[in-house]
């Protein structure tokens, strides 16, 4: 079969719907004959980064791989900083790059778009996915693909996929179904049995919720398990929109820093008093246990992973965590007693039938969560990163998006055409003024697409979180910048708020009018939330005290 078929055919059946890029003309061939064929839409952006952050949010809101295509070296380099922040955060992602063909190679000239050598694509792409495969035989063209999105799909990771230009005239085999490997079911039931031992021995047991639960759809199935258990459930930051947050078991999500001055957040007083934490796909990270690393390894912690589980006297593979889940409902082990206080449920400082209160970013997030609890559709909420990213916490989204560990700018607005495209949902975006300074040029592509999404700028005037980690200094400040006129340039409806009041008229004006982007920009000065102000003071804090610390160890060295 022709590669461009097998290529398409390969992508369908690994749930791929959707292809974001920038035409280049090392992937020119390819783009004419997948726009010949018409099976998989091609959506356009304007920069390198804006292309993986709008398919990489269409794999984290399909729970399906979705493809990025880029032209050799000057594209494909171009996105590495956003494939990198999908690798981290275990996204589905698949890079298709351009790649000289076999004429170009053998004029030995160097090649325009060529780094150090033909292979610096490639080296470098090593650091940011899983597996990186060129398709230049046509024998082995087959094969190397399917390895290629095989492991892209059961990793949940980026993989790069090099495209001669001239692959588009290989004739390749065509391949048999793709069948998932299943764990053995003695295997299975040994590691079942391994974690009911400990379950068993423990008087106070949490389990905590990492993004593996959410990237490989096992967050029902750990909810049955909590609830027939009856064991608190946490997330951690990154895994927020995991877990249902009505559920009976569900107790919050853990942040390291992200506690008031001489005291304890519920969820940390769990973890604290737990004789067992189990993890479930948790990816360890200073944004959760930099501060308490009991809590992320030692007697107490035991980890479960997606793909390869170890203990110290035994490794298991092709572990399922969704199926483990049902595994451990199936035994019907008893249930522990209540040794922890009530879940917190639903709660909000805002009553929508009193006045406004007082103007900040958590307070906007509130606002935000009341009025999108009445509406009886799905709502993904959309978050870069800064204040507004520390702000989200205080919203109950049951479809949230946002680059909570690697925590790179300027990925909500193009995220948004990622959501429009995987769901048709109509998403509510924080971004502040500047990350959008960065990519709020992508607005005239999600008018061009149809995306209606209402997209809350906050504007303070500077890069508010390095101010936060760096008072006073010189740069954080940002240009004066009529935001609002570049927004409506590209079609959006505009508003601006300076106050409670303001902002919620102006929100509800947005959300009733449907079909049409609606930028709506907040004036904040220099309001910054609670949680990011402490978050940032404690890291100072601990940062300074380990580099104290570093500095007394060499003089006495």
């Amino acid at each position: 079969m022709r590669f461009v078929d097998l290529l398409l055919a390969e992508l369908q059946q690994f749930g791929c719907k959707s292809m974001f890029g920038i035409p280049g003309d090392f992937i020119l061939p390819l783009l004419q004959e997948l726009q010949s064929r018409n099976q998989l839409p091609f959506y356009s952006l304007n920069h390198e980064p804006s292309v993986v952050y709008a398919a990489d949010a269409a794999a984290r809101s399909a729970g399906a791989p979705s493809a990025a295509l880029l032209t050799y070296g000057a594209g494909a380099l171009n996105a590495v900083n956003a494939v990198a922040q999908a690798y981290v955060e275990r996204v589905p992602l698949i890079v298709i790059a351009g790649f000289p063909s076999r004429h170009e190679i053998d004029r030995e000239l160097a090649i325009h778009h060529q780094a150090k050598s033909l292979d610096s694509q490639r080296r470098v792409f090593a650091e940011v996915t899983e597996l990186q495969v060129r398709l230049d035989d046509p024998v082995r063209a087959a094969g190397q693909l399917r390895a290629a999105l095989q492991c892209c799909y059961e990793q949940s990771r980026p993989v790069l996929i090099e495209v001669p230009r001239d692959a588009i005239h290989f004739q390749c085999l065509q391949l048999p179904p793709y069948h998932t490997s299943r764990m053995p079911t003695h295997e299975q039931q040994l590691l079942v049995e391994t974690i009911a031992k400990r379950l068993a021995k423990a008087q106070r047991p949490v389990l905590l919720a990492g993004i593996e639960v959410q990237r490989f759809a096992a967050g029902e199935a750990l909810e049955n398990l909590a609830l027939q258990l009856n064991i608190p459930l946490l997330t951690t930051f990154l895994a927020r929109a995991a877990i249902a947050p009505d559920h009976p078991c569900f107790h919050g999500t853990f942040i390291d820093h992200d506690r008031p001055a001489n005291s304890q957040t519920h969820p940390h007083q769990l973890l604290q008093e737990s004789d067992l934490i189990i993890h479930l796909g948790v990816i360890v990270n200073d944004t959760n246990f930099a501060a308490y690393p009991e809590f992320a390894k030692g007697e107490k912690v035991m980890q479960l992973h997606q793909g390869i589980t170890h203990f110290a006297e035994r490794r298991f593979y092709d572990v399922q965590l969704a199926d483990l889940c049902q595994a451990l409902t199936a035994e019907h082990l008893p249930r522990h007693h209540s040794w922890y206080p009530e879940a917190i449920g639903r709660t909000s400082n805002i009553d929508p039938t009193q006045p406004a209160p007082g103007w900040d970013t958590t307070t906007l997030v509130e606002l935000i969560d009341v009025e999108l609890t009445q509406q009886a559709e799905t709502v993904p909420l959309i978050s870069d990163i800064g204040d507004c990213l520390f702000a989200s916490l205080h919203a109950h989204a049951s479809q949230l998006l946002a680059p909570a560990y690697y925590a790179s700018m300027g990925y909500s607005i193009p995220a948004a055409l990622g959501v429009h495209v995987s769901t048709g949902l109509r998403s509510v975006v924080l971004v502040g003024d500047g990350a959008f300074l960065m990519t709020g040029l992508e607005l005239g592509r999600l008018h061009q697409y149809g995306a209606d999404p209402i997209i809350i700028l906050l504007n303070n005037g500077s890069w508010d979180m390095i101010e936060a980690f760096s008072p006073g200094l010189d740069c954080a400040p940002l240009p004066a910048c009529d935001l609002l006129a570049i927004a409506a340039a590209q079609g959006a409806r505009t508003q601006s708020a300076s106050c409670a009041d303001g902002f919620l008229s102006a929100f509800q004006k947005a959300w009733n009018e449907p079909g049409c982007m609606h930028v709506i920009e907040v004036q904040l000065k220099q309001r910054r939330s609670r949680r990011l102000q402490g978050f940032a003071e404690r890291f100072v804090q601990g940062s300074s005290l380990q580099m104290s610390d570093n500095a007394a160890a060499s003089l006495q060295t």
